[in-house]
């Protein structure tokens, strides 16, 4: 893990990094399952899909809808795939059957916290404390990743299990793709990164949580501020054309669908009965194209 990176060394993102060793910071996607171009391409494609929520049902759907196929396509979900709605062990259940790579988002961050303290606290993964306020709300904080451990986030660890938590804590918190022509360098992680900072540099819990950065260039989970990705596709046009990047990213719910020049918003609310969405990317004869595809979610928030 990088340490936090020294005064003046980085154009935004003033903050400090605080050392995380449980976490995996950066991930780069294998070369192999990048959509190929050219004549002779194989047919591999790439499915990014946004905040999922517990949704299966809808995850199904939107896989049936762009005919995925487990042999030649790869699905990376972009993070807040567990939490709220009806079935979050199905959901990672589904991951890991069909070999997917996913981000750690503010929700799983959250329950990898819970279980955590659980360990530690040597609380019971089979079954609930007595001393637990089984009929607690959710706390004013519940967005926050460093939120957590009340019954819900304690009932969602013993859910969800060992073997799926094992899989969730495997989940990086930023995906390098790697380069797919015109896109530049592609990654994806769940709220935003912070222009000017290298990777190995970005605060995970910003990269986690942000929503907004500041005129002074401090990323924030608040609302009140420029959005992170008119502050980055601002900074992307001002770089060679060879060091361009394009950030996929779910978590802004309330912002719908962002689609910019060098950034890709697909959490579009499917647990709210938004939709899902997905970014499915493949090769061409010279350069790699992009297409949006959604489906339609009913509520899940109270199934």
């Amino acid at each position: 893990m990088a340490e936090g990176r020294t005064e003046g060394q980085d154009e935004f993102g003033s903050n400090a990094r605080p050392a995380f060793s449980d976490m995996i910071q950066l991930m780069d996607l294998p070369a192999n399952l990048l959509p190929e171009t050219g004549k002779h391409r194989h047919s591999g494609r790439l499915i990014v899909v946004g905040d999922v929520h517990g949704m299966k049902d809808d995850l199904i759907h939107l896989l049936d809808k762009v005919d995925f196929n487990k042999k030649h396509d790869h699905l990376i979900l972009a993070g807040d795939m567990i939490s709220k709605g009806p079935d979050s062990p199905g959901v990672v259940d589904l991951a890991m059957r069909l070999g997917a790579t996913g981000v750690r988002g503010n929700h799983e961050d959250r329950i990898l916290l819970a279980h955590k303290d659980m360990v530690a606290q040597h609380i019971s993964m089979d079954s609930p404390d007595p001393n637990e306020e089984t009929d607690k709300k959710q706390d004013a904080l519940e967005e926050e990743s460093f939120s957590h451990g009340d019954y819900k986030d304690r009932a969602l660890v013993r859910a969800l299990g060992e073997k799926r938590i094992k899989w969730l804590k495997d989940c990086p918190v930023i995906l390098r793709v790697g380069e797919l022509g015109s896109m530049g360098q592609v990654i994806v992680v769940h709220a935003g990164l912070a222009p000017g900072v290298e990777l190995e540099k970005q605060d995970p819990v910003m990269v986690m949580n942000m929503r907004t950065i500041s005129d002074e260039g401090v990323p924030s989970d608040e609302r009140d501020g420029t959005g992170w990705m008119k502050v980055w596709n601002k900074y992307q046009k001002g770089l060679p054309k060879h060091e361009h990047t394009t950030v996929i990213y779910g978590h802004d719910s309330k912002r719908g669908l962002q689609i910019g020049k060098y950034s890709m918003g697909i959490d579009t609310g499917c647990l709210k009965g938004g939709q899902l969405t997905a970014v499915v990317i493949e090769g061409g004869h010279s350069d790699h194209k992009h297409k949006i595809v959604h489906v339609n979610c009913k509520d899940g928030r109270n199934r």
